[in-house]
């Protein structure tokens, strides 16, 4: 069987909306027959390039027609090819913890692989090479929290915004994980974060 025949095989059996990139077939081809391959099924249209070596297999929504993956989804899939860990920053943090309804056009992360910037339709994903220090929290929650206040500014934080945070801490089962990663925040990040863990415990007592 050719090579663009064995990877249309596998990927015809996937699940779809999954994410393709070029090194997951390096072991039924070189790079160059993978490429090609992969382009050939994008002629196809069995599958959609979505940036420079990523594509993916097309889930159709009767009503909504493609369903594209989410960065957050490219972004986490790209950390598990490379095996390195990401932590979103900046606007895009606040966003996920529910801080800001905007979805910044620069999808901003920190990570332990390689420095790049990736392209996806109007939106750019920008993975920012960091210390170990900013990915050693033990609680992921813990990460988005120091990210997001650090994009706010110390006197930007609003009353409604720490009872925000405040919410999205009760409902997580992180708290303690959350008291020990804060002590590697800045002084007024764990000011804030300790005086919301205490309010919630006071509040449970």
């Amino acid at each position: 069987m050719i090579v663009s025949n064995k990877i249309e095989k596998i990927i015809t059996k996937s699940k779809k909306g999954k994410l393709i990139f070029i090194a997951d077939f390096f072991q039924h081809g070189n790079y160059d027959a993978v490429r090609k391959s992969l382009q050939r099924l994008v002629n196809k249209k069995t599958i959609t390039r979505i940036s420079k070596g990523i594509y993916f297999y097309p889930k159709i929504d009767n009503t909504f027609g493609v369903l594209y993956p989410t960065v957050e989804e490219i972004g986490k899939a790209i950390a598990k090819r490379d095996k390195a860990r990401i932590i979103p920053t900046g606007a895009y943090s606040q966003h996920l913890l529910g801080l800001s309804t905007q979805v910044p056009m620069n999808v901003v992360y920190l990570t332990d692989g390689s420095a790049r910037k990736i392209k996806i339709g109007n939106q750019t994903i920008i993975f920012k090479k960091t210390s170990p220090k900013n990915l050693s929290s033990e609680s992921k929650l813990s990460s988005l929290i120091i990210q997001a206040l650090k994009s706010k500014k110390e006197n930007n934080i609003t009353q409604t915004e720490k009872q925000k945070l405040t919410e999205i801490i009760k409902q997580s089962s992180d708290a303690k994980k959350i008291k020990n990663d804060i002590q590697n925040a800045p002084v007024w990040i764990r000011k804030i974060v300790l005086q919301i863990l205490s309010d919630i415990t006071n509040e449970l007592a």
